[in-house]
């Protein structure tokens, strides 16, 4: 007797796709439990630090129910943290995030060198590394005399709207700026969005050594950066200052910011 045809899942299991994210968080349906869980931690960044079951769920491509069980046992083992109604990452999260390689490494070989900038401009002080089609900060120093930062440790900016983007896009992979010229949002309306000046602006930041933006990422938000160039010329990091109010001194804080770049290089050339 010939097989049964073989009959279909009628249920909505696990197994079942779950549609796209509306917004783009999740760009893969997740199948399994560890990457659904994984895709609902991953809805969170800088600008969704603390999130409702439902935007979690949304952004997730997930069904508010399997958001809801899943959030909860993240809840317990220590991922997630739910206060008000609103989640938040985990401490044991943040645990593991230190132990991570490249927050590890570039950030505590930096440090004493950020201070010493600190030191010197009393401008806040930041650590970029490249993160996909984005720059993530790393490390961030500032002190009373230096201003409000603008942004936390993790945030993620483009690569055409900041100095330190503008430092992978001049001395990073040559793939980096056919990625960013495809997308160039505008952040604030001083924001470069003409593929034809970015290009020009790249190559003035690769012949200068140093980038700057001029209220791109956000109001009131002036940056200089410079890149961190291994011994074998590979790009490291992006090293930067960031001010309020007006553009700070060139003169004054691009020349400290390349003695602790060439520091911060020698030592992870060392390191490695």
């Amino acid at each position: 007797m010939a097989n049964a045809a073989p009959r279909r899942r009628a249920d909505r299991g696990p197994d079942r796709p779950v549609p796209a994210a509306e917004d783009g968080a999740a760009s893969a349906a997740p199948a399994s439990v560890t990457s659904r869980a994984l895709a609902l931690l991953g809805t969170f960044d800088a600008q969704h630090s603390a999130q409702t079951l439902s935007a979690m769920a949304r952004r997730a491509g997930l069904p508010v129910a399997t958001a809801h069980r899943l959030a909860g046992e993240l809840v317990v083992w220590g991922g997630l943290e739910k206060q008000r109604g609103l989640y938040r990452i985990g401490q044991r999260i943040w645990r593991l995030g230190l132990l991570a390689p490249a927050q590890q490494n570039i950030a505590e070989v930096a440090a004493p060198f950020m201070q010493d900038v600190l030191f010197v401009t009393q401008n806040v002080v930041n650590l970029f590394i490249l993160d996909g089609d984005e720059v993530l900060l790393v490390e961030r120093m500032s002190g009373t005399g230096a201003g409000t930062p603008f942004r936390r440790v993790g945030a993620r900016l483009s690569l055409h709207g900041s100095a330190a983007g503008k430092i992978m896009l001049a001395f990073g992979p040559g793939g980096l700026f056919a990625a960013a010229a495809a997308r160039l949002e505008p952040h604030t309306p001083r924001t470069i969005t003409d593929p034809k000046i970015l290009t020009a602006e790249v190559e003035q930041v690769r012949t200068q050594g140093y980038a700057t933006t001029l209220e791109e990422a956000g109001p009131d938000n002036f940056g200089i950066a410079v890149p961190v160039l291994l011994p074998n010329h590979q790009l490291a990091a992006a090293l930067g200052v960031v001010t309020r109010g007006r553009p700070a001194s060139l003169g004054a804080v691009v020349p400290v910011l390349n003695i602790a770049a060439r520091g911060i290089a020698r030592r992870l050339g060392t390191a490695g």
